[in-house]
């Protein structure tokens, strides 16, 4: 049954407590003036690449932020959603209900309140995870999928972005609550659905989809279609929910008809300056006068945004980048790194360092309970004369070094004349495989003059793993993992799932925490590790 809206019952308007910050804005922790608990999106659209993206496809920011049509059409979605994806999915899967839409003032921006969901997302893989290895492959199979194909059967086209189509992001809006049921927290999207990962999702959907619209779909629903939708399913729908609750779906549906036809014909010229309008960077009298003259306006834009590119490539971009390079304490890392490789005591503290600073970071995620990131912790402190993790650490300890000379010194090189072109693209693309291969190298043929066979620790795996680009970083803990002296190999897997686990967080655009981007890079190791559990 469509829950009952609270927009009449506004929130408490404290928002200090940030729970989530996305593509299309903040969600903070509030409550309603009698105690319920809300989850508060407040459309700020604080992210320069994402509003240049919507400026570009429909001439202004993130609509949800300026529009109140738009905005309400995010309400009357969900509560739409809540009562079909219930006729679809029973208590197994929900949306979270929205309690209303307003302005807040402070952010010059409008705010969708939802209800607040106790839960996580989607468990990382590690050592202790085979209670919860199950979660990835429920989420993305048997709920992303068949509620993208109930979407579009329905005539929610533009919300299979946020359900996952194509967009490895989508993740991170769907928790698992306390009941062990699937709860979908976010439903509003940052931007238009043009930049999935997988190219054939561009090419059968969202592109036919945004031609047939003429333009770019943007969590559009086809109501028609969702009226036959509801008008084949009217006779089992009435059966669950009561004709009432029926009579009042139809009418939300009326009501998102309204409010996205609203939106969507406004025109170009007047979403740019209704945007400004509502950010307080005109005022009334001159958005009338713009809006009467709009070469005038389209003027004023170009400018704008030529003087704004010029000022950030030419001065902010180099001045953040020098900036850095300053702040970096040169004497201090060198420093450091002799007293690493010379002192044991320090070598020993800094790795317990480093690896106790990646559990807790697992922890505070909740990927880790406290128990087993203890078990951890009491593994590093006994691991941490290894000289895999002591290789690993210096290694890590290197890479800031290593990342001045390959966008510093090799590039300034290649200015004077020194190095040739060849030379700068090996340095720059494999300067980490270079650097990784000699170190390891090095210490190998070091222990073969120095020591006996029976004294010399084995880095084949390190070599080989060390070569591969970006993936190399694992060298050291897979080298852990495979080797017999390590008593830790709970510990070593952890940080080679870690250190995967952070490439897909670190890429640009489809990466990023909780996403599958990220639990794809996780689970890569498996395939060492098992092969390794098995032999």
């Amino acid at each position: 049954m469509r829950p009952k809206t609270i927009e009449m019952e506004t929130d408490t308007g404290n928002l200090d407590l940030e729970i989530g910050r996305g593509r299309s804005g903040t969600v903070f922790k509030s409550s309603t003036k009698n105690g319920k608990d809300l989850a508060v999106k407040v459309f700020s659209g604080v992210d320069e690449l994402t509003n240049f993206v919507n400026y570009i496809f429909t001439g202004a920011p993130n609509a949800y932020s300026w529009s109140e049509d738009a905005v309400k059409c995010a309400h009357y979605r969900r509560e739409i959603l809540s009562t079909l994806i219930s006729y679809w999915f029973d208590s197994r899967v929900r949306i979270a209900n929205s309690y209303g839409v307003d302005w807040n003032e402070e952010a010059k921006a409008y705010k969708i309140k939802t209800e607040f969901i106790t839960g996580r997302p989607v468990n990382l893989h590690h050592p202790f995870s085979s209670e919860t290895d199950w979660e990835l492959n429920d989420l993305t199979i048997k709920v992303m999928k068949p509620l993208q194909k109930r979407l579009i059967e329905s005539g929610f086209d533009g919300l299979v972005w946020q359900a996952g189509k194509g967009n490895p992001i989508a993740l991170n809006n769907f928790l698992l609550d306390n009941e062990g049921n699937w709860v979908w927290i976010d439903a509003e999207s940052g931007v238009p659905a043009l930049f999935p990962l997988n190219p054939l999702s561009l090419f059968s959907f969202y592109l036919p989809h945004s031609f047939k619209r003429k333009r770019a779909l943007f969590d559009d629903v086809n109501t028609k279609q969702l009226k036959r939708y509801l008008k084949l399913e009217k006779d089992e729908l009435t059966k669950k929910i009561g004709a009432t609750a029926f009579d009042e779906l139809m009418h939300s549906v009326g009501k998102l008809e309204k409010h996205q036809q609203e939106w969507k014909s406004i025109r170009r010229i007047k979403k740019s300056i209704t945007y400004n309008l509502k950010k307080d960077k005109l005022t009334q009298e001159q958005a009338d006068w713009y809006s009467k003259n709009q070469l005038a306006w389209y003027s004023r834009e170009l400018t704008r945004l030529l003087k704004k590119g010029i000022v950030k490539i030419i001065y902010k971009l180099p001045a953040k980048v020098i900036r850095k390079l300053l702040s970096i304490n040169y004497w201090q890392l060198i420093k450091n790194t002799v007293r690493f490789v010379f002192i044991g005591k320090y070598r020993k503290e800094s790795v317990e360092e480093l690896v106790k600073s990646r559990i807790a970071e697992w922890e505070n995620r909740g990927q880790l309970s406290k128990e087993h990131a203890d078990y951890l912790r009491d593994q590093a402190e006994h691991e941490s004369t290894s000289p895999y993790l002591a290789d690993f650490i210096i290694l890590i300890g290197l890479k800031p070094l290593t990342n001045i000379i390959e966008l510093l010194l090799l590039p300034t090189l290649y200015a004077m004349g020194v190095i040739n072109e060849a030379t700068l693209a090996i340095g720059v693309t494999l300067g980490g495989v270079i650097y990784r291969t000699a170190y390891t190298a090095g210490k190998m043929i070091y222990e073969h003059l120095l020591f006996s066979r029976e004294k010399r620790n084995s880095r084949w795996i390190a070599l080989i793993v060390g070569m591969i680009p970006t993936i190399g970083n694992a060298a050291y803990p897979t080298q852990m993992v495979y080797s017999a002296s390590s008593k830790s190999k709970e510990l070593a897997e952890f940080l080679v799932y870690d250190i995967m686990s952070r490439v897909g967080a670190k890429i640009p655009i489809w990466g990023g925490k909780d996403t599958q981007t990220e639990h794809f890079f996780n689970h890569l190791p498996n395939i060492l590790i098992r092969k390794r559990k098995s032999a």
